[in-house]
């Protein structure tokens, strides 16, 4: 069966079940999830340490790491015990293809903050890709927040594109090209669920922005205190999100591969 005879529109209500799906898995083996979370981010961490070097290589290798979590989600789905090595699973199947979605994940990203320099004066672009944070005249400008809404109109497609790209390649046997293209219209044809879905993200967003800022205001604005909580809210929230992805790609791609499993079922009722 081809992946375009294989692809599904799912109902709406799927986006947020995504996420209910990736927590129920999460919270089977927290301990598994949360340590193989911390050494992700920990590599992260010190790529970008390396100056320029560092960011590039980890935005390159981001697709072969989203297989790894892919296949952690699979073998926690399945019952089976996670360990550390599975981090580099990612890296043993159609690693070429994936470094070159890398490479092409790495040239969108520039057109799309290039772009939004036709709004900001490059405000954007610096501040992500070479790490000058915004003056004070790009806030009162409003050239800040146009950018920034550019990035977003163009980076929309993109991440489309990309969101199910790196596991039609390495599941799927797809070349780079053909993996972005079902990928895109697999998200379009979606567009309801994943419209939930980021409305569901969006909202335990700002619940935790509110109490960023209770923590911020208790520790009288501690910046090392803040900085701490924030990156061990990340790891916490990480396996949840991580986790959806597996079962967003096994609705909208049902019966795709041998690796995917039955749906997971809620716990028990006391």
């Amino acid at each position: 069966m081809s992946v375009a005879t294989n692809m599904r529109i799912v109902p709406a209500r799927q986006g947020l079940n995504w996420l209910v799906n990736g927590w129920r898995l999460f919270k089977r083996t927290p301990g598994a999830w949360l340590a193989l979370v911390a050494v992700y981010w920990l590599l992260v961490t010190l790529l970008n340490e390396v100056r320029y070097a560092g960011p590039l290589a980890a935005t390159v290798l981001l697709p072969a790491f989203s297989v790894s979590f892919m296949n952690i989600s699979a073998e926690a789905a399945a019952g089976n015990r996670l360990l550390i090595t599975a981090l580099w699973s990612g890296f043993r199947r159609r690693f070429p293809a994936l470094l070159v979605l890398g490479g092409l994940y790495v040239l969108a990203l520039l057109a799309t903050l290039g772009l939004s320099a036709l709004a900001d004066g490059g405000a954007v672009f610096r501040w992500f890709v070479l790490g000058e944070p915004p003056t004070k005249a790009d806030f009162e400008s409003g050239g800040l927040g146009n950018g920034m809404l550019v990035a977003a109109a163009v980076g929309t497609p993109v991440l489309m594109a990309f969101w199910f790209a790196p596991v039609l390649a390495a599941w799927r046997g797809l070349g780079a090209v053909q993996s972005l293209f079902y990928s895109f219209f697999a998200s379009l044809r979606n567009w309801r669920a994943f419209l939930l879905y980021g409305a569901a993200l969006s909202a335990a967003g700002a619940v935790l922005s509110a109490l960023v800022m209770i923590i911020a205001a208790a520790f009288a604005g501690n910046v090392a205190v803040l900085h701490g909580f924030m990156q061990g809210l990340s790891i916490v929230m990480l396996p949840t999100i991580f986790a959806s992805f597996y079962f967003g790609y096994r609705d909208v791609f049902p019966d795709a591969d041998s690796t995917a499993t039955a749906p997971l079922a809620p716990p028990p009722a006391p």
